[in-house]
Protein backbone atom coordinates (compact mmCIF):
# COMPACT_ATOMS: atom_id res chain seq x y z
CA UNK A 1 0.00 0.00 0.00
CA UNK A 2 0.72 3.67 -0.45
CA UNK A 3 1.42 4.64 3.05
CA UNK A 4 2.40 2.42 6.25
CA UNK A 5 -0.54 2.69 8.06
CA UNK A 6 0.33 -0.52 10.03
CA UNK A 7 3.46 0.88 11.46
CA UNK A 8 1.69 4.18 12.20
CA UNK A 9 -0.98 2.31 14.49
CA UNK A 10 1.47 0.29 16.33
CA UNK A 11 3.81 3.37 17.05
CA UNK A 12 0.31 5.24 18.27
CA UNK A 13 -1.35 2.78 20.16
CA UNK A 14 0.19 2.14 24.02
CA UNK A 15 -1.36 0.94 27.19
CA UNK A 16 -1.54 3.98 29.37
CA UNK A 17 -2.50 3.63 33.59
CA UNK A 18 -4.17 6.29 34.37
CA UNK A 19 -4.57 9.65 32.42
CA UNK A 20 -0.93 9.80 30.56
CA UNK A 21 -0.42 13.71 31.56
CA UNK A 22 -0.14 12.08 35.47
CA UNK A 23 1.77 9.58 33.79
CA UNK A 24 4.42 11.51 31.87
CA UNK A 25 5.21 13.47 35.24
CA UNK A 26 5.52 10.39 37.17
CA UNK A 27 7.54 8.76 34.45
CA UNK A 28 10.06 12.05 34.46
CA UNK A 29 10.18 11.94 38.39
CA UNK A 30 10.67 7.86 39.01
CA UNK A 31 13.89 8.23 35.76
CA UNK A 32 15.72 11.40 37.44
CA UNK A 33 15.49 9.75 40.98
CA UNK A 34 16.42 6.38 39.72
CA UNK A 35 19.52 8.29 38.02
CA UNK A 36 21.01 8.66 41.36
CA UNK A 37 18.90 6.78 44.20
CA UNK A 38 19.29 8.10 48.03
CA UNK A 39 16.56 10.06 50.42
CA UNK A 40 14.53 12.29 48.83
CA UNK A 41 15.58 15.78 49.70
CA UNK A 42 13.93 17.86 46.65
CA UNK A 43 11.87 17.86 43.74
CA UNK A 44 11.56 20.48 40.87
CA UNK A 45 9.62 20.30 37.78
CA UNK A 46 8.84 22.38 35.01
CA UNK A 47 6.61 21.47 32.25
CA UNK A 48 4.27 22.79 29.06
CA UNK A 49 0.97 24.40 29.95
CA UNK A 50 -0.78 21.29 28.26
CA UNK A 51 1.01 19.24 30.28
CA UNK A 52 -0.13 20.70 33.88
CA UNK A 53 -3.36 21.82 32.79
CA UNK A 54 -4.14 18.16 32.12
CA UNK A 55 -2.93 16.39 35.33
CA UNK A 56 -3.94 19.32 37.30
CA UNK A 57 -7.20 18.10 38.63
CA UNK A 58 -6.13 13.91 37.74
CA UNK A 59 -6.87 11.20 39.83
CA UNK A 60 -3.39 8.83 40.57
CA UNK A 61 -4.50 5.51 39.73
CA UNK A 62 -5.16 3.33 42.59
CA UNK A 63 -4.95 5.80 45.00
CA UNK A 64 -7.19 8.63 45.78
CA UNK A 65 -4.67 11.13 45.21
CA UNK A 66 -4.83 14.15 42.50
CA UNK A 67 -2.71 16.30 40.55
CA UNK A 68 1.10 17.63 39.58
CA UNK A 69 2.49 17.02 42.79
CA UNK A 70 1.44 13.58 43.98
CA UNK A 71 2.16 12.54 40.54
CA UNK A 72 5.83 13.73 40.66
CA UNK A 73 6.47 12.51 44.65
CA UNK A 74 4.52 9.02 43.91
CA UNK A 75 7.28 8.63 40.41
CA UNK A 76 10.15 9.10 42.56
CA UNK A 77 9.19 7.16 45.78
CA UNK A 78 7.90 4.11 43.91
CA UNK A 79 7.80 4.52 40.21
CA UNK A 80 8.79 1.96 37.78
CA UNK A 81 10.01 4.07 34.47
CA UNK A 82 11.00 1.20 32.45
CA UNK A 83 7.11 0.63 32.50
CA UNK A 84 6.57 3.88 30.70
CA UNK A 85 3.30 5.36 31.28
CA UNK A 86 2.44 2.29 33.25
CA UNK A 87 5.75 4.10 35.67
CA UNK A 88 2.77 3.68 38.86
CA UNK A 89 1.51 -0.02 38.30
CA UNK A 90 3.26 -1.23 41.27
CA UNK A 91 2.55 1.83 43.92
CA UNK A 92 0.76 1.23 46.56
CA UNK A 93 -0.67 1.89 50.11
CA UNK A 94 2.85 2.58 51.62
CA UNK A 95 4.04 5.18 48.58
CA UNK A 96 0.92 7.14 49.06
CA UNK A 97 1.65 7.02 52.68
CA UNK A 98 5.31 7.98 52.13
CA UNK A 99 4.32 10.87 49.56
CA UNK A 100 1.92 12.57 52.30
CA UNK A 101 4.47 12.52 54.88
CA UNK A 102 7.19 14.21 52.86
CA UNK A 103 8.29 17.50 53.78
CA UNK A 104 10.57 18.44 51.34
CA UNK A 105 10.08 21.09 48.88
CA UNK A 106 7.85 20.03 45.27
CA UNK A 107 7.97 22.75 43.22
CA UNK A 108 5.64 22.77 39.95
CA UNK A 109 6.42 25.49 37.25
CA UNK A 110 4.95 25.93 34.01
CA UNK A 111 7.27 27.41 31.36
CA UNK A 112 4.61 29.68 28.64
CA UNK A 113 7.55 29.22 26.17
CA UNK A 114 7.44 25.48 25.11
CA UNK A 115 4.53 24.96 22.71
CA UNK A 116 4.97 21.09 22.84
CA UNK A 117 4.93 18.41 25.23
CA UNK A 118 8.09 18.86 27.41
CA UNK A 119 8.68 18.06 31.33
CA UNK A 120 12.05 18.41 33.02
CA UNK A 121 12.65 16.72 37.02
CA UNK A 122 15.23 17.31 39.07
CA UNK A 123 15.21 15.41 41.68
CA UNK A 124 18.30 16.04 44.94
CA UNK A 125 18.59 13.48 47.14
CA UNK A 126 21.42 12.72 49.49
CA UNK A 127 23.49 10.94 46.72
CA UNK A 128 23.37 14.07 44.43
CA UNK A 129 20.81 15.42 41.73
CA UNK A 130 19.02 13.03 39.27
CA UNK A 131 17.83 14.75 35.91
CA UNK A 132 15.51 13.86 33.49
CA UNK A 133 13.58 15.88 30.31
CA UNK A 134 10.62 14.52 28.37
CA UNK A 135 9.66 16.02 24.83
CA UNK A 136 7.73 16.21 22.47
CA UNK A 137 5.84 13.15 22.79
CA UNK A 138 4.15 11.43 26.65
CA UNK A 139 6.86 8.81 27.15
CA UNK A 140 9.79 10.25 25.01
CA UNK A 141 12.83 10.98 27.30
CA UNK A 142 15.39 12.35 25.61
CA UNK A 143 17.73 13.42 28.63
CA UNK A 144 18.85 11.74 31.97
CA UNK A 145 21.98 12.90 34.15
CA UNK A 146 23.83 12.30 37.48
CA UNK A 147 25.17 15.75 38.81
CA UNK A 148 26.94 16.49 35.76
CA UNK A 149 27.98 13.14 34.48
CA UNK A 150 25.48 12.88 31.63
CA UNK A 151 23.67 8.91 31.72
CA UNK A 152 21.84 9.09 28.15
CA UNK A 153 21.15 11.94 25.46
CA UNK A 154 19.07 11.68 22.16
CA UNK A 155 18.66 14.42 19.22
CA UNK A 156 15.52 15.86 19.74
CA UNK A 157 15.01 16.24 16.21
CA UNK A 158 16.08 12.99 14.87
CA UNK A 159 13.38 11.54 17.50
CA UNK A 160 10.76 13.62 15.96
CA UNK A 161 11.73 13.10 12.42
CA UNK A 162 12.12 9.31 13.17
CA UNK A 163 8.34 9.07 14.01
CA UNK A 164 6.95 12.25 11.88
CA UNK A 165 8.99 9.75 8.41
CA UNK A 166 6.28 7.03 8.91
CA UNK A 167 3.52 9.04 7.27
CA UNK A 168 3.47 12.02 5.28
CA UNK A 169 0.54 13.22 6.27
CA UNK A 170 0.31 16.33 3.56
CA UNK A 171 0.04 13.52 0.98
CA UNK A 172 -2.39 11.30 3.00
CA UNK A 173 -6.13 11.19 1.64
CA UNK A 174 -9.54 9.69 3.70
CA UNK A 175 -9.99 7.68 1.08
CA UNK A 176 -6.50 6.34 1.46
CA UNK A 177 -7.65 5.48 5.13
CA UNK A 178 -10.54 3.80 3.95
CA UNK A 179 -8.99 1.85 1.77
CA UNK A 180 -6.37 0.98 4.31
CA UNK A 181 -8.88 -0.22 6.71
CA UNK A 182 -10.86 -2.30 4.57
CA UNK A 183 -8.10 -4.47 2.69
CA UNK A 184 -5.22 -4.72 5.21
CA UNK A 185 -4.35 -8.38 6.05
CA UNK A 186 -6.20 -8.80 8.98
CA UNK A 187 -3.58 -9.88 11.03
CA UNK A 188 -2.01 -6.68 10.49
CA UNK A 189 -4.18 -5.50 12.75
CA UNK A 190 -3.34 -7.54 16.28
CA UNK A 191 -2.56 -4.15 18.03
CA UNK A 192 -6.34 -2.79 17.17
CA UNK A 193 -7.73 -6.65 18.89
CA UNK A 194 -6.07 -5.41 22.06
CA UNK A 195 -7.07 -1.86 22.28
CA UNK A 196 -10.90 -3.12 21.93
CA UNK A 197 -10.17 -6.05 24.76
CA UNK A 198 -8.41 -3.86 27.50
CA UNK A 199 -10.97 -0.56 26.95
CA UNK A 200 -13.57 -3.39 26.86
CA UNK A 201 -11.86 -4.20 30.23
CA UNK A 202 -11.20 -1.30 31.81
CA UNK A 203 -15.26 -0.35 30.41
CA UNK A 204 -16.69 -3.49 32.77
CA UNK A 205 -14.33 -1.92 36.03
CA UNK A 206 -16.07 1.51 35.64
CA UNK A 207 -19.49 -0.16 34.99
CA UNK A 208 -19.23 -1.37 38.12
CA UNK A 209 -19.56 2.36 39.59
CA UNK A 210 -16.80 4.79 39.73
CA UNK A 211 -16.61 8.66 38.65
CA UNK A 212 -19.86 10.39 37.32
CA UNK A 213 -21.43 6.86 36.75
CA UNK A 214 -22.99 8.55 33.57
CA UNK A 215 -24.43 5.11 32.27
CA UNK A 216 -26.45 4.69 35.71
CA UNK A 217 -28.11 8.09 35.01
CA UNK A 218 -29.03 7.31 31.71
CA UNK A 219 -30.52 3.50 32.83
CA UNK A 220 -32.48 5.53 35.78
CA UNK A 221 -34.33 6.96 33.21
CA UNK A 222 -34.67 4.27 30.60
CA UNK A 223 -35.97 2.33 33.31
CA UNK A 224 -38.95 5.28 33.59
CA UNK A 225 -39.32 4.62 29.81
CA UNK A 226 -38.37 8.35 29.28
CA UNK A 227 -34.90 6.76 27.46
CA UNK A 228 -34.79 3.96 24.82
CA UNK A 229 -32.61 0.97 25.00
CA UNK A 230 -31.21 2.08 21.57
CA UNK A 231 -27.53 2.15 20.06
CA UNK A 232 -26.84 5.43 21.47
CA UNK A 233 -27.77 4.45 24.91
CA UNK A 234 -25.56 1.30 24.24
CA UNK A 235 -22.56 2.95 23.05
CA UNK A 236 -22.57 5.78 25.94
CA UNK A 237 -22.62 2.60 28.46
CA UNK A 238 -19.66 1.11 27.22
CA UNK A 239 -17.77 4.52 26.08
CA UNK A 240 -19.04 6.24 29.84
CA UNK A 241 -17.87 3.36 32.01
CA UNK A 242 -14.11 3.45 30.26
CA UNK A 243 -13.68 7.27 31.07
CA UNK A 244 -14.79 7.02 34.50
CA UNK A 245 -13.19 4.05 35.23
CA UNK A 246 -10.04 5.99 33.65
CA UNK A 247 -10.83 9.44 35.22
CA UNK A 248 -11.10 8.35 38.54
CA UNK A 249 -7.78 6.43 39.18
CA UNK A 250 -8.34 2.62 38.96
CA UNK A 251 -5.33 0.56 38.75
CA UNK A 252 -6.62 -0.85 35.31
CA UNK A 253 -5.04 0.28 32.18
CA UNK A 254 -6.21 1.71 28.83
CA UNK A 255 -5.03 1.29 25.55
CA UNK A 256 -4.06 4.59 24.51
CA UNK A 257 -3.73 6.71 21.15
CA UNK A 258 -1.40 9.98 20.25
CA UNK A 259 -0.33 9.61 24.13
CA UNK A 260 -4.12 9.80 24.99
CA UNK A 261 -6.40 6.81 26.85
CA UNK A 262 -9.58 9.04 26.60
CA UNK A 263 -8.51 9.52 22.92
CA UNK A 264 -8.20 5.46 23.02
CA UNK A 265 -11.81 5.05 24.31
CA UNK A 266 -13.62 7.70 22.31
CA UNK A 267 -12.18 6.20 19.16
CA UNK A 268 -12.53 2.55 19.82
CA UNK A 269 -15.59 2.04 22.48
CA UNK A 270 -18.38 3.61 20.15
CA UNK A 271 -17.42 1.48 17.42
CA UNK A 272 -17.04 -1.43 18.79
CA UNK A 273 -20.37 -0.79 20.76
CA UNK A 274 -22.33 -0.27 17.34
CA UNK A 275 -20.82 -3.36 15.44
CA UNK A 276 -21.79 -5.65 18.51
CA UNK A 277 -25.12 -3.88 18.96
CA UNK A 278 -25.76 -5.04 14.89
CA UNK A 279 -23.76 -8.45 15.09
CA UNK A 280 -21.09 -7.28 12.73
CA UNK A 281 -18.18 -10.10 12.53
CA UNK A 282 -14.91 -9.13 14.95
CA UNK A 283 -13.57 -8.60 11.50
CA UNK A 284 -15.45 -6.08 10.22
CA UNK A 285 -15.41 -4.07 14.03
CA UNK A 286 -11.46 -4.31 14.37
CA UNK A 287 -11.28 -2.87 10.51
CA UNK A 288 -13.60 0.00 11.68
CA UNK A 289 -11.63 0.36 14.78
CA UNK A 290 -8.25 1.05 12.67
CA UNK A 291 -10.04 3.41 10.49
CA UNK A 292 -11.24 5.29 13.39
CA UNK A 293 -7.94 5.15 15.09
CA UNK A 294 -6.09 6.78 11.89
CA UNK A 295 -8.55 9.43 11.38
CA UNK A 296 -7.62 10.31 15.51
CA UNK A 297 -4.21 10.11 14.37
CA UNK A 298 -4.56 12.20 11.44
CA UNK A 299 -7.00 14.95 13.63
CA UNK A 300 -4.28 14.75 16.13
CA UNK A 301 -1.48 15.43 13.77
CA UNK A 302 -2.56 19.05 13.29
CA UNK A 303 -4.77 19.82 16.58
CA UNK A 304 -1.61 19.20 18.45
CA UNK A 305 -1.42 15.99 21.19
CA UNK A 306 -2.11 18.56 23.71
CA UNK A 307 -4.04 22.02 22.87
CA UNK A 308 -6.86 23.86 23.93
CA UNK A 309 -9.65 22.31 21.89
CA UNK A 310 -10.71 19.02 23.46
CA UNK A 311 -9.42 16.57 21.32
CA UNK A 312 -11.08 13.32 22.85
CA UNK A 313 -14.55 14.56 21.27
CA UNK A 314 -12.93 16.13 18.14
CA UNK A 315 -10.22 13.97 17.41
CA UNK A 316 -11.53 10.31 18.91
CA UNK A 317 -14.65 11.50 18.47
CA UNK A 318 -14.34 11.84 14.34
CA UNK A 319 -12.50 8.86 14.35
CA UNK A 320 -15.15 6.95 15.71
CA UNK A 321 -17.88 8.77 13.16
CA UNK A 322 -16.12 7.53 10.65
CA UNK A 323 -15.82 4.07 12.26
CA UNK A 324 -19.39 3.99 12.48
CA UNK A 325 -20.03 4.84 9.05
CA UNK A 326 -17.61 2.06 8.01
CA UNK A 327 -19.63 -0.01 9.83
CA UNK A 328 -22.75 0.92 8.06
CA UNK A 329 -21.79 0.16 4.60
CA UNK A 330 -20.17 3.26 3.81
CA UNK A 331 -17.11 4.89 2.06
CA UNK A 332 -14.77 7.82 1.75
CA UNK A 333 -17.57 9.83 1.05
CA UNK A 334 -19.52 9.32 4.05
CA UNK A 335 -16.49 9.04 6.14
CA UNK A 336 -15.89 12.68 4.83
CA UNK A 337 -18.97 14.39 5.21
CA UNK A 338 -19.07 12.73 9.06
CA UNK A 339 -15.74 14.61 10.13
CA UNK A 340 -16.99 17.72 8.94
CA UNK A 341 -20.18 17.04 10.67
CA UNK A 342 -18.47 16.49 14.09
CA UNK A 343 -16.18 19.77 13.11
CA UNK A 344 -19.39 21.48 12.43
CA UNK A 345 -20.74 20.41 15.85
CA UNK A 346 -18.26 20.22 18.66
CA UNK A 347 -15.28 22.93 17.60
CA UNK A 348 -15.05 25.09 20.48
CA UNK A 349 -15.33 22.71 23.15
CA UNK A 350 -12.58 23.84 25.26
CA UNK A 351 -9.94 21.26 26.95
CA UNK A 352 -10.15 21.98 30.90
CA UNK A 353 -7.51 18.83 31.81
CA UNK A 354 -8.14 15.78 32.44
CA UNK A 355 -10.91 15.12 35.76
CA UNK A 356 -13.85 13.14 35.88
CA UNK A 357 -15.90 15.74 34.24
CA UNK A 358 -14.15 14.17 31.06
CA UNK A 359 -16.43 11.85 30.86
CA UNK A 360 -19.60 14.05 29.84
CA UNK A 361 -17.37 15.74 27.26
CA UNK A 362 -17.07 11.83 26.09
CA UNK A 363 -21.13 11.39 26.35
CA UNK A 364 -21.67 14.34 23.82
CA UNK A 365 -18.63 12.82 21.82
CA UNK A 366 -20.30 9.59 21.24
CA UNK A 367 -23.86 11.16 20.40
CA UNK A 368 -22.33 13.89 17.85
CA UNK A 369 -20.67 10.84 16.46
CA UNK A 370 -23.69 8.64 16.14
CA UNK A 371 -25.32 11.94 14.57
CA UNK A 372 -22.53 12.46 12.17
CA UNK A 373 -22.85 9.10 10.88
CA UNK A 374 -26.24 8.97 10.64
CA UNK A 375 -26.27 12.27 9.10
CA UNK A 376 -23.13 11.37 6.31
CA UNK A 377 -25.29 8.09 5.34
CA UNK A 378 -28.55 9.46 4.80
CA UNK A 379 -26.55 11.72 2.00
CA UNK A 380 -26.52 14.82 4.08
CA UNK A 381 -23.55 17.16 4.30
CA UNK A 382 -22.29 20.63 5.02
CA UNK A 383 -21.29 22.86 2.01
CA UNK A 384 -17.21 23.64 1.65
CA UNK A 385 -16.24 26.26 3.12
CA UNK A 386 -18.74 27.01 5.45
CA UNK A 387 -17.27 28.01 8.72
CA UNK A 388 -14.84 25.71 9.90
CA UNK A 389 -15.57 23.87 6.87
CA UNK A 390 -13.03 23.48 4.43
CA UNK A 391 -12.58 22.49 0.56
CA UNK A 392 -12.55 18.68 1.66
CA UNK A 393 -12.35 17.03 4.94
CA UNK A 394 -8.51 16.66 5.08
CA UNK A 395 -8.95 20.82 4.43
CA UNK A 396 -11.55 21.08 7.47
CA UNK A 397 -8.66 19.22 9.94
CA UNK A 398 -5.86 21.81 9.13
CA UNK A 399 -8.75 24.50 9.50
CA UNK A 400 -9.11 22.48 13.50
CA UNK A 401 -5.62 22.52 13.59
CA UNK A 402 -5.14 26.52 13.05
CA UNK A 403 -7.53 27.37 15.24
CA UNK A 404 -6.27 25.24 17.89
CA UNK A 405 -3.00 27.08 17.52
CA UNK A 406 -3.78 30.45 16.80
CA UNK A 407 -6.76 31.02 18.06
CA UNK A 408 -7.07 29.17 21.02
CA UNK A 409 -3.58 29.91 22.19
CA UNK A 410 -4.37 32.25 24.91
CA UNK A 411 -6.98 29.92 26.12
CA UNK A 412 -4.92 27.69 27.70
CA UNK A 413 -2.83 30.40 30.09
CA UNK A 414 -6.11 31.85 31.00
CA UNK A 415 -7.27 28.05 32.05
CA UNK A 416 -4.07 27.57 33.80
CA UNK A 417 -4.43 31.23 35.94
CA UNK A 418 -7.70 29.35 36.65
CA UNK A 419 -6.27 26.62 38.10
CA UNK A 420 -3.67 28.31 40.07
CA UNK A 421 -5.73 31.04 41.65
CA UNK A 422 -8.02 27.97 42.85
CA UNK A 423 -11.41 30.63 42.54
Amino acid sequence: MKFDFTSLLKSEIKPALGVTEVGAIALAAARAYDAVGGSLLHIQMVMNGGMYKNAFSCAIPGTEELGCEMAAALGALGGDWKLGLEVLKNINANHVAQAKALSIPIEIEVDETKDSIYIYAEVTTTKGVGLCRIEDFHANIVYVAKDDEVLFEAEKTETTAAKADIIDFEAVTVADMVDYAKNVPIEELDCIKGMIEMNCQLSAEGEKGVGLGIWKTLAAFQSKGSLGNDMIYAAQKLTCSAMDARLAGLPFAAMSIVGSGSHGILCSMPVVSYGRYMEKSEEEIIRAVALSGLITIFSKHYTGRLSALCGCVLGGGSGAASGIVLLMGGGAKEVSAAMDHMAANLTGMICDGGSTGCALKASAGVYSAYLSAMLAMEGVEIPHNFGVIGSSAEQTEKNLGRISDEGMAPMDTTIIDVMKKGL
